[in-house]
């Protein structure tokens, strides 16, 4: 893009200026159309607008950055006088939502907030025109910076560019009095010590004793926001460094069952090589693994996580501690059930079985080697030649065995299905031939085997 198509600038900030990273220059000039347009009306309005939060800090670490939200001086009335598609997503707040390229673009008014009565929200903003009141009230100093697009300067009154160079964590102002405002800090902190590539990172100390002091904070934090930062740690590079400096500090026992500063071996479990490839619900559900299914439900319930993540880690939570047989019969019905989940059920069990963890309901007397050799199996093992849906239906069983519609047909259904699977048949005439061979009419069916693991 040329000087001359460049957004004319805004107002200037009441906060020096200094020059941006080499970084920041090189994201600033790959930055789209829409950006710049929402820029250039903001500014030939008369307004002020800056970037600022998490593009700020990501673009000077030199991360992708995924969200850009801005800051702006003009009132969110103005606003959606001069954006009327716009989205007034928290006007109360002074956001609003502008609509980019397939993308949303959060704008707020410069505001200062007091009175954080309840420890979650401020009782009263104000609007301003101060950039300096705004990114006062701000969290962490790796927070606090803005960028002017239009003069390619920043903005950074708290030295957060010093504290990336340090790698620390530092509150804006006085950290006991800033985590005091919303207990949600606790976790956002602990979220920001995970930098990727970078490491982990630290907390400056007037810091890690306003988190200690303020662990109560949490009780006022809705579930939905605590489960939102606590899943953005679990999926972290550095999850395990980052949750085993929670357990520490009795963050964990805030949120989750038992006591986790002496559960060594859990937290060990998360060094784990496999650990880097599973999701965050995955990781939650090895964490749990020695909790009973009742305490595992409840917290997950209490966190109000959606119903799919809840079930998703209970079937996993249900399964812990279970192999199949080491042969071709019980792996093809073990993958069949399973399927994208088979080989990731192993790894949990090498974990298990490496880290000595004990799963509540259990664990089968094999060794880590044991269940290596299971994955091997597994890998080796060809893909169905029929495919795992079954061949025949109740119709043509119904045909064969004069059998009429009721739990008995469907039982026999299932069982010719599994016995399809273990010995990978191939056609309707194999499935035939085997079904010649059961005493179905003289068995009981509720004994009668199921397409299911575990038995």
């Amino acid at each position: 893009m040329t000087e001359r198509e460049w957004p004319s600038p805004g107002i200037e900030a009441d906060v020096p200026a200094i020059e941006c990273p080499n970084a920041v220059i090189s994201w600033l000039e790959r930055l789209g159309h829409d950006v710049h347009h929402i820029v250039q009306t903001v500014a030939h309005h008369g307004g002020g607008i800056w970037i600022v939060g998490g593009a700020v800090r990501d673009a000077c670490l030199g991360l992708e950055v995924h969200d850009i939200d801005f800051a702006v001086s003009l009132t969110p009335e103005r606003m959606l006088e001069l954006f009327p598609d716009a989205i007034p997503t928290g006007i109360d707040y002074g956001t609003v939502s502008l609509r980019g390229d397939g993308v949303l673009y959060e704008a707020t008014t410069l505001r200062t907030e007091r009175n954080y009565g309840d420890g979650r929200r401020p009782e009263e903003v104000n609007w301003g025109v101060s950039l300096a009141e705004d990114l006062e009230r701000r969290d962490f100093t790796i927070n606090a910076m803005a960028i002017d697009l239009s003069r390619k300067v920043m903005h950074d009154p708290h030295h957060g560019l010093v504290d990336m160079e340090r790698g620390m964590i530092r509150a804006v102002g006085q950290a006991y009095r800033r985590i005091g405002e919303d207990g949600l800090r606790i976790l956002r902190a602990y979220r920001f010590l995970d930098r990727g590539e970078a490491g982990v990172w630290k907390f400056d100390l007037e810091l890690e004793e306003a988190l200690r002091q303020n662990q109560t904070m949490l009780n006022a934090v809705t579930s939905e926001r605590v489960w939102m930062e606590w899943h953005k740690i679990l999926q972290g590079s550095n999850a395990a460094d980052v949750i085993q400096r929670m357990a520490h500090d009795h963050v964990l026992d805030r949120f989750l069952p038992g006591k986790w500063a002496g559960q060594h071996r859990l937290l060990a479990s998360l060094h784990h090589p496999f650990i880097r490839d599973f999701d965050g619900l995955t990781r939650l559900a090895i964490l749990l693994c020695e909790c009973f299914s009742i305490e595992v439900d409840e917290a997950l319930r209490n966190l109000k996580i959606s119903t799919k993540q809840r079930t998703y880690i209970m079937d996993l939570h249900a399964r812990f501690g279970t192999l199949p047989e080491p042969s071709k019969p019980a792996l093809r019905v073990f993958r069949a059930v399973l399927r994208e989940f088979s080989v990731l059920h192993l790894q949990m069990e090498i974990i298990i079985r490496t880290h000595d963890l004990s799963p509540s309901m259990g664990v089968e007397n094999k060794s880590a080697d044991d269940v290596y050799h299971l994955l091997e199996l597994l890998e080796a093992l060809p893909e169905l030649t029929a495919g795992t849906s079954p061949l025949v239906n109740g119709h043509w069983l119904m045909q064969r065995t004069a059998l009429s519609k009721g739990q008995t047909l469907g039982r026999l259904k299932e069982w010719l299905h599994r016995l399809q699977i273990e010995r990978d048949l191939a056609s309707i005439d194999e499935v035939e031939s085997v079904l010649c061979t059961l005493l179905w009419d003289q068995e009981n069916h509720l004994e009668w085997p199921k397409v299911q693991f575990p038995d």
